[in-house]
């Protein structure tokens, strides 16, 4: 199992568990961003989803 996959899916499962749109959580998990997402978590495992995106300067998809 590679990094990636393994902080992947960390950083999948959390962010599902805080309702972030799917096409958000992929972009948070990309080659680019999956590291910074998961020191993000690491540092505070009780972000919440404004603080998180506000961190990783994502803006969530909307349907």
């Amino acid at each position: 199992m590679t990094e990636q996959y393994k902080k992947g899916s960390i950083i999948a499962k959390y962010l599902e568990h805080l309702d972030v749109h799917p096409i958000t959580i992929a972009v948070a998990v990309s080659n680019e961003n999956y590291r910074k997402s998961y020191q993000i978590i690491q540092e505070n495992p009780n972000i919440s989803k404004i603080e998180f995106l506000e961190k990783m300067q994502l803006i969530e998809e909307r349907d």
